[in-house]
């Protein structure tokens, strides 16, 4: 009853608290500023979700050097579809531009995996720049102009689409205490943001999303319209760190010290998303999240302002074999679990497969039926014997890895079963890479795979 009692007061505070004009922070308006675990500012809890038009979103990774340009020929491979009997459709919908880090290393977001610390408001516009570049490179454009060229391009093939495509491009989440970040200009003077400071880190955010909206629309593009934004984050909180019992330190999954957590507690990032949800709605455009399956505030997706949350399954990766064996193997009843968990409170789906597909295998069958792992599975490269030996063992050499082919047709089978098609937005967390693969491909059971995968996206939309 304590407890309750003393969280009811904490929201209290947090909701009475009112916006204050920007300015220099000190360390005593700091600590005003350092929430508990719990206490958190919501938006109105209503439903703001309109899944009457269900939507597949292909995640295109687009920023930094070591990404692909997504040029025309790039597009391509996801603006239409090519099927077995050579003729072609529309496909994907609309595309969520993001990007993690910068050139240098510098991260969006306090769980993003950049090496070289918070980015500042020089990286920030450096990301609006990737957005909205004009570069062209050996006669393509790249960016969203490359989209709406390619779009374009093939309007006069196929005729025009029945439907608008459409793009959501990510926002930053501002680094929780970084100081550095730079100046913004408020009440006709330049003002020193400083984000232990709660308002100055929605105020980043804010200038950010009318940079890009102003940006977007000075574009003037033919056949792409702004969907909604997208928060960076996979989670509400910062759950990804945890404490070293043996040195006392806080680190994240990928062992990077956090240089940001005061003895006094952890500051959740949450505390000014459903604001910056607000503020995305005044400007007339949709609010967008994609968190893992176990993230902290899944559950409430819709009380902190978000308008389509699209879990992750999961299921692709850890697969137990000698390309991944360091993680827990999902089955397709956890697969099921999730997606109608998802869609009974309101939320799509992240269709997931990664580059590990295709890495060249040999494959045995087991004698013993597994739906999960039919194979026994070797990397061409890690083999030892020759082509013919392993043929006398019974091996197959596939340019792909058939467990994980298997897996693929598995999430296809859970989808349809479980009637996500029918009922969810989904997003798809596939790449360049495994895109061009497929639909090069000249095996008959990756080329039905493809083929089956891409019916089920045109026919939602054509």
């Amino acid at each position: 009853m304590k407890k309750v009692l003393l969280f009811s007061l904490i929201l209290m505070c947090v909701n009475c608290k009112t916006s204050s004009s920007l300015t220099e922070t000190t360390q005593d308006s700091y600590s005003d500023e350092i929430y508990g675990s719990d206490a958190v500012t919501y938006a109105e809890d209503t439903d703001q979700s309109d899944n009457s038009n269900l939507d597949d979103m292909f995640l295109v990774y687009y920023g930094n050097k070591d990404r692909k340009k997504w040029g025309k020929s790039q597009l391509e491979r996801i603006v239409v579809h090519k099927f077995a009997d050579g003729h072609h459709e529309w496909y994907f919908p609309s595309f969520l531009y993001l990007e993690f880090k910068d050139d240098e290393g510098y991260r969006f977001g306090d769980n993003q995996p950049g090496d070289n610390g918070a980015t500042n408001k020089k990286h920030w516009e450096w990301l609006l720049n990737r957005f909205f570049s004009t570069a062209y490179n050996k006669g393509d454009f790249e960016g969203l102009k490359a989209l709406d060229e390619c779009i374009e391009d093939w309007k006069r093939k196929l005729g025009r689409p029945g439907f608008k495509h459409r793009v959501v491009l990510s926002v930053p989440s501002p680094c929780t205490d970084f100081t550095e970040w730079g100046s913004i200009k408020k009440n006709g003077r330049n003002v020193k943001l400083d984000f232990r400071n709660r308002e100055h880190r929605l105020e980043a955010v804010k200038w950010f999303v009318d940079e890009l909206i102003s940006r977007f629309n000075a574009q003037h593009y033919k056949n792409i319209t702004l969907e909604g934004l997208y928060w960076i984050e996979e989670t509400t909180s910062v759950t990804s760190w945890h404490k070293d019992k043996s040195t006392g330190s806080w680190t994240n999954m990928t062992g990077k010290k956090y240089d940001y957590i005061y003895e006094s507690g952890i500051r959740k990032q949450n505390d000014i998303i459903a604001d910056v949800g607000r503020y995305v709605h005044s400007k007339g455009t949709k609010f967008i999240w994609i968190p893992f399956n176990s993230a902290w505030g899944k559950d409430r997706w819709r009380a902190m302002g978000f308008d389509r949350c699209d879990v992750q399954t999961g299921y692709f990766w850890g697969t137990p074999d000698i390309i991944r064996k360091d993680r827990a193997l999902k089955t397709m009843s956890d697969a099921r679990k999730i997606c109608n968990n998802s869609m009974r409170d309101g939320m799509g789906l992240e269709f997931e497969l990664s580059t590990d597909l295709f890495v060249p295998c040999y494959g045995k069958p087991k004698k013993k039926n597994d739906v999960e792992r039919p194979f026994e599975i070797m990397r061409v490269k890690d083999c030892t014997k020759r082509p013919n030996e392993m043929k006398s063992l019974g091996y197959k050499q596939y340019d792909y890895n058939p467990c994980l082919m298997a897996r693929f047709k598995n999430l296809l089978d859970v989808f349809e079963e479980e009637g996500v098609y029918k009922r969810a937005n989904v997003s798809y967390y596939i790449g360049y890479s495994i895109m061009n693969k497929l639909a090069t491909s000249t095996d008959r059971e990756v080329i039905a795979l493809n083929d089956r995968m891409a019916r089920l996206i045109c026919s939602r939309h054509n």
